[in-house]
């Protein structure tokens, strides 16, 4: 009850009656209804699906795109489904993926358990109409969990683009007679291709870590006869500013003669091109009889 501006709890039992304070309980309460407006309004414009299940997995928050994204209608998500129930309207739907066995799959997500390790649950998911849904879940200490579904469609099928002009580009530069290997800024092999690794015996590509310009230079020097080209190009793989195109050759240790060149590209990278040289055919002796 309020009374003068503050509120009291009644209490009564069978003889007397006697009024306790909760000032600080209704102000917590009503504290704790504008945040839970606040959060409604906030999530209301997010694009990513957002439920919130209590600790018993029935649902106890949800927003417009979560609706949108799974399929299901705001009045059937509003009668506050258990997880279980949610899944299985999404699957009638095909909005989660087809595993080999659907109940263990369902209790794995059911019944994850994020705190003991402190780590989100996440999963990518492929469904059968192309969609392809991020799933992300977070465990609350009070047992509760919150789900969080991203439409990343658009993303993959940019990322599956992607993949596929680095593969045409790798073709492409795997077609050519020169050897190439292309540097970032910071001296990094970016890219090589297979006449680079025919003529140097190497394939820088396949190791972990990308060796850097000195490493590769230290391999160009055991394989060629004593050059000053080799200094020259690293100090230019690592220079700032602008820079000319030059040329050099160098000489392999079974005498073949390669020409060296070396080219600026975009934000600091640099180009290296090896091409072996046709052998120059040595004089005749021209002789006759009379």
């Amino acid at each position: 009850h309020e009374v003068d501006g503050h509120w009291l709890q009644i209490v009564r039992t069978r003889d007397v009656g006697h009024a306790l304070p909760v000032d600080t309980l209704v102000r917590a309460e009503a504290e704790l209804g504008q945040m839970m407006q606040t959060m409604a309004k906030t999530f209301a414009h997010l694009p990513i699906g957002l439920a919130v299940f209590d600790r018993d997995r029935h649902l106890h928050i949800f927003n417009p795109a979560l609706a949108d994204l799974i399929a299901l209608s705001p009045e059937f998500l509003s009668r506050r489904p258990s997880l279980v129930s949610v899944l299985d309207a999404m699957r009638n739907r095909r909005m989660v993926p087809e595993p080999a066995n659907w109940k263990d799959w369902r209790r794995s997500v059911v019944e994850m358990d994020l705190s003991a390790t402190n780590q989100p649950y996440e999963q990518v998911w492929s469904l059968s109409g192309g969609q392809t849904y991020r799933v992300t879940g977070r465990a609350h200490p009070d047992g509760a969990l919150a789900l969080m579904i991203e439409d990343i469609s658009s993303e993959t099928i940019r990322n599956s683009r992607h993949r596929a002009d680095l593969e045409l580009c790798q073709q492409v530069i795997d077609a050519l007679d020169e050897g190439i290997a292309v540097f970032s800024a910071s001296g990094r092999l970016v890219m090589s291709n297979a006449a680079y690794n025919r003529l140097w015996s190497h394939e820088p590509g396949s190791e972990v870590a990308a060796p850097g310009i000195r490493q590769l230079t230290a391999h160009w020097r055991a394989a060629t006869a004593p050059s000053q080209i080799w200094t020259e190009a690293e100090d230019y793989v690592a220079a700032l500013g602008p820079r000319d195109p030059w040329r050099a050759e160098a000489r392999l240790s079974d005498g073949r003669l390669i020409s060296c060149r070396f080219a600026p590209l975009k934000d600091g990278a640099t180009f290296a091109g090896f091409l072996i040289l046709p052998q120059r055919a040595s004089p005749r002796a021209i002789t006759g009889t009379a």
